[in-house]
């Protein structure tokens, strides 16, 4: 086993350099983060570098590497759960190939080194960025499509109101002037009392005529002003409803639909109600769609991206984050997007939410299940498991039964 002084080149200390590595750098974290150690630990890390650096190999080598594997052992666990990997992370510098780093590169002619956990938080931080401003477009779309839909609604129904008493009104005004002039043909034939009589009654006649035209003039004259309003809204209407109507049509077009589906705008002008029902009955398709299907995604997606960036923030600050907490985070986000879409299904069809915090909105609720996917799935899995455990036991039960029928069929 004696030999000459090593060499840098003897397979021997070449196979413990990368260890040798590893175990220096939890030293210096732990070093500069205070973390108290055995003198043992420390020397026989110090040792073992030592030896990798002149290239020279001890007499007590076996012993030595003894101790080096126990002390970084016993290093390991002190820095916990700060590990090599999570530290390399932090601290290596590689160049920046993302699209932002390329820009970059670009702008000031060298790639900037920057480290996996930087990258981390700039892919993370761009989806947040993209999650949000798109959440803000269809919230903002399907409030300008809700309010727009309420208006027309409320328009129609005052119309349809107004349209029955103008009719009511116009009936009580025929029946007045028939029975004004059944008075003035009776007029000449009564008695100088009665013609009395008949002319007061006449003059209240009259007078209720004159509130009868006041009352339907002012009825007229509003629903002048519904015509204005009916095709104001049927324009901003049609307008919205092509918005999402577009990519469905291009989309029609790519599978082969050539047809010319025509916009709301291009309905007859002779019947603009008729026109603006149709456009109010096509926007209420698309609103429920997004308040029960899209917009609990994309908040409950919204919720796990907060969830993430909170988590990897942490991470980053306590020098924990690896490249493989990665791939968790992006199935969280998942499971964020399907627990937004799956917590709706528990809320009330009137909006009334039957969970104990029902005075929040769905989309509250959505952004919730979204950033605490655990509790959302773990009491799924309990009720699971009480309808599982119950099954168990009903069967554990039958089984005894059975078994005892056999047994007294055999002995018989």
């Amino acid at each position: 086993m004696e030999k000459p002084n090593g060499t840098p080149d003897s397979p021997c200390l070449r196979s413990l350099t990368e260890p040798v590595l590893n175990a220096q750098l939890l030293l210096a974290y732990a070093a500069e983060a205070g973390i108290d150690l055995q003198p043992e630990t420390i020397k026989a890390i110090v040792r073992m570098r030592h030896c990798c650096e002149t290239g020279q190999i001890p007499a007590d080598l076996v012993e030595l590497e003894t101790q080096f594997v126990q002390a970084t052992k016993t290093l390991a666990k002190a820095v916990s759960p700060v590990t090599v990997i999570s530290l390399r992370a932090s601290y290596d510098k590689r160049p920046d190939l993302s699209l932002i780093g390329r820009f970059r590169a670009l702008l000031w002619r060298s790639p900037p080194q920057v480290s996996l956990a930087i990258l981390s938080v700039r892919r993370f931080r761009f989806l947040a960025f993209v999650v949000l401003v798109f959440l803000l477009f269809v919230q903002i779309y399907w409030v300008i499509g809700s309010s727009l839909t309420t208006d027309v609604d409320a328009t129609l129904k005052q119309k349809e109101k107004d349209e029955m008493q103008l009719t009511l009104l116009q009936k009580e005004q025929q029946r007045l002037n028939r029975q004004e002039e059944t008075l003035f043909a009776e007029l000449p034939a009564k008695s100088a009392q009665k013609q009395e009589q008949t002319e007061a009654e006449l003059k209240r006649i009259d007078s209720e005529l004159d509130k009868k035209r006041d009352e339907i003039s002012t009825i007229q004259a509003r629903m002048n002003t519904y015509e204005l309003a009916v095709g104001l809204n049927y324009e901003i209407l049609g307008a919205w409803n092509n918005c999402w109507k577009w990519p469905a049509q291009q989309a029609g077009r790519l599978v082969g639909d050539r047809q010319n589906t025509g916009a709301d705008n291009s309905e007859p002008a002779e019947d603009p109600y008729q026109g603006l029902l149709r456009a109010q009955k096509t926007a209420n398709f698309a609103l429920n769609a997004m308040q029960l299907y899209l917009l609990p995604i994309l908040y409950g997606l919204l919720g796990a991206i907060t969830y993430v960036l909170r988590t990897l923030a942490e991470q980053i600050r306590t020098l924990t984050y690896t490249p493989e907490t990665d791939i968790g985070f992006r199935l969280r986000m998942n499971l964020g997007a399907l627990a937004g879409l799956v917590i709706v299904w528990f809320i009330k069809k009137d909006g009334e939410a039957q969970l104990p915090f029902d005075s929040l909105s769905q989309y509250a609720i959505a952004f919730a299940a979204g950033y605490s996917v655990e509790l959302l799935f773990a009491a799924m899995d309990r009720v699971i498991g009480a309808f599982s455990s119950n099954t168990a036991a009903q069967e554990s039960r039958k089984a005894p039964a059975s078994q005892a029928q056999g047994g007294g069929q055999g002995n018989g």
